[in-house]
């Protein structure tokens, strides 16, 4: 059943979804700097409302229940519901300034210009943009892009509150210094890459499990996982002889990186946009999609 204005505190769904989150009573308080007694009572009080158990506790902490599982999905849609009005109400006190709000997930913005989003903001000097960046998992593609009106993800989003409006694919090879001996072939197979040092990404993604389900395949192992953030430690890594996996813009590579094409791979790298199901395609997304457009490929 839906939840109603009225059927539960504000406040208790927020301490109900921290213990979702963080899967410990323990771990909510200390992020919310509240007593874990506090925590404990609140979920208590919901179980006792509700007439049914939400968390099974184990040594590791909590699991959510079938119940707990329904609350929690309510629970996000509720908040979110309350807090869009608080927002448009907050946009009427401060003379009709509008918000809008982009989400993407951690890496994605490799995919784009560094200065992409601060163009995108100049150019639209009266609209409030909020930036909000998200762990690459399912967990945040389900539930934590609810107050978004547009979001950049690597896999398709399972909540029906959005629509997809842009699906890039982007074939996955290799990267590796020019000065590597394998730089000095035109392309690259599964098999040259045996008994090399590999580098691959820690995003939890639909690409990235087939990757590392291909690897398995052929009995490759990947030296080094890293963020998708890290440049840095992957340039510094491929300069010692590591060659990395990489579906980017090659224009955007370090001089003495090369990319190469793996023939026998045959996976892609997908870049998905989302926007609000209920809204139609406005005036600045289409502006945001032609940016895109643009600036994805070489």
């Amino acid at each position: 059943m839906p939840l109603r204005e009225g059927d539960m505190e504000y406040k208790q769904l927020q301490i109900f979804l921290k213990v979702c989150e963080t899967k410990s009573i323990t771990k909510a308080a200390e992020r919310l700097f509240i007593s874990q007694q506090a925590v404990s009572r609140i979920i208590a009080n919901l179980e006792n409302e509700l007439n049914a158990r939400l968390f099974i506790r184990t040594p590791q902490g909590v699991e959510l229940t079938d119940w707990g599982a329904e609350l929690e999905q309510q629970a996000f849609e509720f908040l979110h519901h309350h807090d869009s009005i608080v927002t448009r109400l907050g946009n009427l006190n401060q003379g009709g300034r509008k918000e809008y709000k982009i989400g993407f997930f951690m890496g994605m913005l490799q995919m784009l210009p560094a200065h992409f989003l601060p163009d995108l903001m100049d150019a639209h000097p009266k609209l409030q943009f909020r930036l909000q960046s998200y762990p690459d998992n399912e967990r945040s593609r389900s539930f934590q892009n609810y107050g978004c009106d547009l979001v950049m993800t690597t896999s398709p989003l399972s909540s029906g509150n959005f629509v997809q409006i842009f699906h890039y694919e982007s074939p996955i090879g290799v990267i590796l210094q020019r000065s590597h001996p394998l730089a000095q072939k035109q392309e690259l197979t599964m098999a040259d890459l045996k008994g090399q040092r590999l580098i691959t990404l820690n995003s939890d993604n639909r690409s990235q499990s087939r990757l590392m389900n291909r690897l398995r395949e052929w009995g490759l192992d990947a030296h080094s996982v890293v963020g998708d953030t890290e440049w840095g430690l992957t340039w510094d890594l491929l300069r010692r002889g590591y060659i990395s996996f990489y579906a980017g813009k090659l224009s955007v590579l370090p001089d003495d990186m090369l990319g190469l094409p793996l023939t026998d791979l045959n996976l892609v790298w997908e870049f998905f946009v989302y926007k609000r199901q209920s809204k139609k395609l406005s005036a600045l997304e289409k502006e945001i999609l032609a940016k895109i457009r643009e600036n994805i490929s070489d």
